[in-house]
């Protein structure tokens, strides 16, 4: 009896740790570093549904396998389609927030970000910055980090095209519109769909096209 007991137990051992293999395989590095909300509580659930039925006699190896690569499949595919379109991936992880644009405190913002005036004040002190005054722009990102640049920095570059895509947000924070984006890749020589990355730096767009075109 316990010897049946300790091979059932080894197999899902076995079968916890191929599924956890093959996801991290298919997901890359981010499963092992998280970056995200949904990431982190993901690899935690993952987690807990393979060490969980482990010592369950109730549970077979079949179901274990089962339970565990469909969740590991609905991650990887929640990260597949929040790559390719960043509309889902605002939804699924939000997006950064602007606290703090030109030395200005955008007061309204700190409700979007959930943020209190409190719980801000103590995270720039945190990183080392004692007053507001010497600030120029910070953002509240959706891993719940800050990004803080102050007066004496260079300014961050602000990303307006992603996968072949328009961040019209961004595009408001630069003080410009579709139209003005769009005529100024055709002066460069090149077509939205063409563009993995393009940012806005230095009063200029700085464009980085695809190696090769994706489907």
């Amino acid at each position: 009896m316990e010897l049946a007991l300790s091979w059932n137990i080894a197999l899902k051992m076995l079968a916890g740790l191929v599924v956890l293999l093959v996801y991290i395989y298919l997901s890359g590095k981010g499963a092992l570093a998280p970056i995200s909300a949904l990431d982190q509580v993901g690899n935690i659930v993952l987690g807990a549904i393979i060490g969980g039925p482990i010592y369950n006699p109730d549970v077979s190896v079949v179901m274990l396998l089962g339970v565990a690569g469909m969740w590991a499949a609905m991650l990887l595919g929640v990260r597949y389609l929040s790559f390719k379109r960043w509309s889902i991936k605002n939804v699924v992880d939000g997006k950064s927030i602007m606290l703090m644009q030109d030395g200005k405190v955008l007061d309204r913002n700190f409700s979007m970000a959930r943020i209190s005036v409190r719980d801000f004040i103590m995270l720039l002190h945190q990183r080392g910055h004692p007053n507001l005054d010497e600030l120029r722009n910070v953002w509240f990102e959706y891993n719940g980090q800050m990004t803080v640049v102050t007066k004496g920095d260079e300014a961050m570059a602000i990303v307006v095209i992603e996968n072949g895509q328009i961040d019209y947000d961004n595009l408001a924070v630069i003080k410009q519109d579709e139209n003005w984006l769009r005529e100024e890749i055709e002066r460069q020589g090149f077509t939205l769909e063409k563009i993995f990355i393009a940012e806005w730096h230095d009063n200029g767009l700085w464009i980085y096209p695809y190696m090769q075109q994706t489907s």
